[in-house]
């Protein structure tokens, strides 16, 4: 039987990452998220049995969490400096959760930030460069040579790797910001209060599942796609990452 908790390994890591915790940092935030993950995946397949009333107020909730955790563990594995940096600070004896802090991660700079048109310019300094894993820099850097690594014809899986491999770089930096923006918004609607008139169907069992069903499938890409990444540090044999990436292809949400 397919298990849903498995995305959390191949977002996060596996055994090494469990192996490494006496000795990195990086292991310990990674195991912390994982867990996370983890509980976040447990509820929202308990909610599947759960009354329509309690889908519509709770999954739009785990769906976001799901997200974030999830975004949050990818951008340390792709640049640990940034969530070790979040770590010390919120180590600090002065770190006060009732104020908003400079270093959290953000949605907008951490995720997703503005087009650059000119990305090796000389006179742009390191300071001024996007750090957003969907940012044009790491489009270049990072995404661009994991979609190349998919084609290796060792690899298999089914209609979610096809379709991963069907699209250019271009297609698919900026499909998935679009995508990754567009559940963000779905999401936060659904748990912000915004509506002063009943939601109706937009946040019913099959809208929810939905939702949730897309945010799996595209945190289940970038899994895989990170775990292909040479740099990367802790990341699961790609044959392992691939047969994981599949096995989620078959898990029904919210059933």
């Amino acid at each position: 039987m397919a298990d849903i908790k498995k995305l959390a390994t191949l977002v996060c890591g596996g055994g090494e990452v469990d192996a490494a915790l006496g000795d990195c940092e990086v292991s310990k935030i990674l195991f912390h998220l994982r867990t996370i993950l983890v509980s976040i995946l447990d509820e929202l397949d308990a909610l599947g049995l759960q009354s329509h009333n309690r889908i519509s107020l709770y999954g739009p909730f785990l769906t976001r969490s799901l997200l974030e955790v999830a975004i949050t563990a990818l951008i340390g594995r792709i640049d640990p400096t940034r969530v070790l940096v979040v770590k010390r600070v919120q180590e600090h004896g002065n770190y006060d959760t009732t104020k908003p802090w400079n270093a959290a991660i953000r949605w907008q700079g951490d995720v997703l930030d503005k087009k650059v048109s000119d990305l090796w310019t000389p006179e742009k300094s390191y300071k001024e460069m996007t750090k957003a894993i969907f940012g044009d820099y790491y489009v270049e850097l990072y995404w661009k040579t994991a979609l190349a690594k998919i084609q290796d014809p060792a690899i298999t899986g089914g209609s979610w790797l096809a379709a991963i491999r069907s699209k250019s770089i271009d297609e698919f930096a900026n499909s998935r910001r679009e995508l990754v923006g567009k559940l963000y918004s779905e999401s936060s609607k659904g748990i912000h209060s915004e509506f002063v008139v009943p939601p109706g169907s937009k946040y019913d069992k099959m809208t929810v599942a939905n939702m949730a069903a897309r945010v799996i499938e595209l945190l289940s890409e970038l899994g895989l796609l990170v775990n292909l990444l040479p740099h990367i540090a802790y990341t699961l044999p790609k044959m392992e990452a691939a047969a994981i990436f599949t096995e989620i292809e078959s898990v029904e949400v919210l059933q």
